[in-house]
């Protein structure tokens, strides 16, 4: 910043001394213009913000609240009046924050007019990451830098995360140097160790087992003290004394021993080194086996120790610690990190608003200390609890959701002269099961903390010691196979892994056995599937839940496993996130689903108020429940799927082989990976197969060449298959499609798409390629039926029905397609085109919109079919000459309203819409759903 805008924000200052008096109604918008002034900025509707900003919370009219300035992708600022406890307004501000979508703000400031709390809630969520007075801004003013113009970082002096990595990591370090020291050859992992319900986690048994929740517990118990020094719970500087007498050549046996002794002696210590010590708990320290460390290890220590620790995050530092002991455990078994704004998005619309909306709606001192009486026995569940994160911000919202009751009631208490009778929620109150035992001890001592953080920030009389023992709350078990406490709302971050890779990583016998139970599951399902069924089945007729998954599970078999099951069982989903890129290092896409089984007030889907949300995360007519259609079977088809990377050779080998023998090129083929379709101008693959198709391997020997390549290059791998008929028919595909080819056998072409792509248009595909399993294949060459796949109408199913990838659309042939009604009644097709297959796909019955005499339907599917032959004639000439793939000529021209390719989009949608017959102004997915349902009867 200039000397300039130095001066600037002192005559800031006199201004405020001079002209401001702290009224928040009357002297909001003066201050904020003046405040962008001293910036540089003519004032701060010049500089493109808004006033007022108008922001839905729900559907009701008093449910709209009002920002006081948002600067969109920057900052979102409001204010209070002079000398108002921001503190209490923190939850305004997350809620106005999250909702402002898209290009949210990425700073927010809460001011009372005498200073600036500025929160980054992507990296820190309850703390602001700095405190600025008015008066120091000019000094200060390095922290502002994001209200300059350019890319200018900001500095701030409250980064807790970066404290809290520093602190995590060393330890974790701390951790591993004693494991090999100590504890060198740990056995291989074993099935469960003595729980039998547990998967398969890493485990150690007898004396090395021993040893190592030795050093587990040591350093959890160094972490409470060092936590407990910094936050005014053990005698200044203690801890870090001990360990600076222990690298003077004291015993850290003896000496750091003694402190945690002293810390499980009922009681103050009276006297000696350790005076002034309380009584902490019988949980973490009931056990005391010190460890004598060497001066190396103690320098770790003491490095981490004059960490402020007052500043560590306990929501994040279990997370990062445990993945810094065991990185390579946490990645195999699905084990996130999940930011602190990712887990407010289950904690906030499951736990915060439901105890908002009912303290705002109660107005009487009787019902609100009945309200208390709730509040103080409501039970909170993780039931995958990791490192304690979830359960560590859902008891810091439920500590100020009780100062929220308790404001109210002393509000009512003075007019009414009424005794308030107060009460505590405790960390008692949350419960959490996993099967690593590590990350268990983790989360008892990350609840422990919890209630001294409270109790800080919130300024609370209660007392601070002793700890909680949470050694009943907390539970090493496998949830899949145990009970669940009766808890009023299940909140967490359940393991994610595939189906395809269950038995990879969790044993055959453990995979049964989730078999053996679900047995109503029938499909191959995200493991995380499970902990949706039971949490749902777990809950009360007023319960609530929010979980974190994989954005399949809102897809296919997942969706039908989880989801489907909710809302068919009386679940209602609230509040979701549809997909979004994961918090963490894992490169996933995750869901975030809220549910309940009460009517909610209100819906919110990727942070915008909508009228329902359905299974698929979208607020459109639901239409996971539409009927596969007969007419449509065999039709549309995935490709083959080598499973075996040496079927597929380069473009030089093809040659050569066919070069010694020209028979081989019946075996040799050009191979759709599915991205060529879309990426280049007529979708010609980029890889060569050799392909025997459905041929006896004495029949495939006479290929001899391409033969033995494949005997050398798939079949050791094939040996080794699962499956006995991979193993014995290894000259072969492993998924081979045959009905697929036999259906495309009669045509020089057909249609086909990518099943991962961001447009999911289908283009013409020469049958002599062989389509690989990243492909779906459309048994048709007419251009009806590719206008009809083009249109808007398909689109749009495809869109309700389909998954997605990350951000793409994944096409799928048996819920796009095979539940997808054609317009009827169409008329023949002129003779010579098409095949049996389109005819089968055309003659379907039964018609949603008026009735059409045979001579009016077959003109308007004479229309679709030259307007689409127009629009593919238009595509592959702009393709050909800009050498563009359908990709980025869709990327540039389809939102543009000047262009053909728009127009011509334009016109194939109104004629498919005049095929169907449908009312324009209606829903389009109830009339096609509709459609499905009269047609599945036929």
């Amino acid at each position: 910043m200039t000397d300039n805008h130095q001066e600037n924000l002192e005559k800031f200052i006199q201004f405020c001394q001079q002209h401001i008096t702290g009224q928040e109604r009357k002297e909001a918008q003066i201050f904020l213009d003046r405040f962008f002034q001293a910036f540089g900025y003519n004032g701060a509707l010049e500089a493109g913000a808004k006033y007022e900003e108008a922001i839905k919370k729900g559907s009701k009219k008093k449910n709209t609240g009002f920002a006081d300035l948002v600067w969109k992708p920057k900052l979102l600022i409001e204010m209070k009046k002079r000398g108002e406890d921001l503190n209490k307004h923190y939850a305004q501000a997350f809620e106005y924050w999250s909702r402002l979508v898209p290009n949210r703000p990425r700073y927010v400031i809460l001011s009372n007019f005498d200073e600036f709390w500025i929160f980054d809630f992507d990296l820190q969520l309850d703390e602001p990451v700095d405190i600025i007075s008015l008066e120091e801004l000019p000094q200060r003013y390095s922290a502002f830098n994001f209200m300059l113009r350019g890319d200018v970082e900001s500095i701030f002096k409250n980064n807790q995360v970066d404290v809290t990595e520093k602190a995590g990591r060393r330890l974790g370090e701390l951790f591993q140097i004693l494991q090999k020291r100590l504890n060198p050859s740990p056995p291989a992992p074993n099935s469960g160790g003595d729980n039998e319900n547990c998967p398969p986690a890493p485990n150690f048994g007898g004396d090395n087992e021993n040893k190592t929740l030795k050093i587990q517990r040591f350093i959890l118990q160094c972490v409470l003290a060092m936590f407990a020094e910094d936050r005014g719970l053990l005698p200044n500087n203690l801890f870090i004394r001990c360990v600076e007498e222990c690298i003077n050549g004291a015993s850290s046996y003896d000496v750091l021993g003694g402190l945690f002794r002293e810390m499980n002696n009922r009681g103050v210590t009276p006297a000696g080194k350790y005076q002034g010590v309380e009584y902490f708990n019988g949980g973490l320290f009931a056990t005391v086996e010190a460890i004598e460390l060497t001066k190396p290890e103690l320098e770790i220590l003491a490095t981490v120790a004059r960490q402020d620790w007052s500043k560590v995050r306990p929501a994040i530092f279990g997370n990062i610690f445990e993945g810094t002991v065991n990185a390579k455990e946490r990645h195999s078994y699905g084990m996130h990190y999940t930011s602190e704004a990712d887990i407010m998005k289950i904690v906030r619309p499951t736990i915060s608003k439901y105890w908002e909306d009912l303290i705002d709606n109660t107005n009487t001192i009787k019902d609100l200390s009945n309200l208390q009486l709730q509040l103080q026995s409501y039970k909170i569940l993780d039931p995958a609890c990791g490192s304690g994160n979830f359960l560590y911000v859902a008891y810091q919202e439920l500590k100020r959701i009780e100062q929220l009751l308790l404001d109210k009631i002393r509000a009512k208490s003075k007019k009414q002269n009424v005794q308030q009778n107060l009460g505590f929620v405790t960390p008692n109150q949350f419960y959490g099961m996993d099967v690593n035992p590590f990350a268990v001890e983790l989360a008892k001592v990350t609840l422990m903390i919890a209630r001294k953080v409270a109790i800080d920030k919130l300024g609370l009389t209660e007392p601070a010691l002793p700890l909680d023992s949470l050694d009943q709350n907390i539970l090493c078990t496998d949830a899949l196979f145990s009970p669940w406490v009766k808890a009023d709302t299940i909140i967490g971050n359940p393991p994610f892994l595939g189906g395809k890779h269950m038995r990879l990583n969790l044993t055959d016998d453990y995979v049964e056995k989730i078999f053996s139970k679900f047995k109503d599951v029938k499909d191959s399902v995200d493991f995380c599937c499970y902990w949706f069924r039971i949490a749902h089945d777990n809950l009360g007729e007023n319960g609530r839940a929010g979980l974190v998954a994989t954005n399949s599970i809102s897809q296919g078999k997942s969706r039908r496993a989880s989801l489907d099951y909710i809302l068919q069982n009386k679940g209602i989903i609230h509040e979701a996130i549809s997909t979004q890129e994961w918090s963490g290092e894992a490169a996933v896409h995750v869901s975030i689903v809220n549910w309940s089984k009460s009517i909610p007030n209100n819906y919110f889907l990727d942070n915008k108020q909508v009228k329902q949300i359905n299974s698929s995360l979208t607020s459109l007519t639901d239409v996971s429940q539409a009927k596969k259609l007969k007419i449509n079977k065999n039709i549309c088809f995935q490709g083959v799927s080598p499973v075996g990377m040496g079927f597929i050779i380069t473009e030089k080998q093809a040659q050569e082989f066919i070069k010694a023998d020209s028979n081989n090129k019946k075996v040799i083929k050009l191979f759709s990976m599915g991205d060529n379709l879309a990426s280049n101008p007529h979708g010609i693959p980029n890889r060569w197969i050799i392909d025997f198709a459905n041929l006896d391997v004495e029949s495939a020997s006479d290929y001899k060449l391409p033969f033995q390549y494949v005997k050398d290059s798939v079949k050791p791998e094939r040996d080794k298959n699962r499956m006995k008929m991979r193993r014995l028919n290894w000259w072969k595909m492993g998924v081979n499609a045959l009905t697929m080819r036999k259906s495309i056998d009669n045509l020089s072409f057909c249609f086909a798409v990518p099943r991962v792509s961001k447009w999911a248009i289908f283009i013409p595909f020469n049958t002599e390629w062989l389509a690989g399993d990243l492909n779906c294949v459309i048994a048709s060459d007419d251009f009806y039926i590719l206008g009809v796949l083009t249109s808007k109408i398909h689109r749009l199913w495809v869109k309700a029905q389909s998954s997605t990838l990350k951000g793409d659309t994944r096409y799928t042939n048996t819920s796009c397609f095979e539940t997808f009604p054609f317009p009827s009644p169409p008329a023949p097709l002129p003779k010579g085109e098409g095949s049996k297959i389109e005819k089968k796909v055309s003659f379907v019955k039964g018609n949603s919109g008026g009735s059409k005499t045979d001579l009016e339907g077959s003109k308007i599917l004479q229309q679709i079919r030259d307007k689409m032959t127009e629009l593919h004639e238009y595509r592959t000439e702009q393709m050909e000459k800009k050498q563009w793939g359908i990709t980025q000529l869709y990327n540039a021209f389809f939102d543009e309203p000047s262009s053909k390719l728009y127009k011509l989009h334009q016109q194939l949608d109104d004629l498919v819409m005049k095929a169907y017959g449908f009312d324009e102004d209606g829903d389009i997915l109830e009339q096609l759903l509709e459609l499905n349902g009269k047609m599945a009867e036929n």
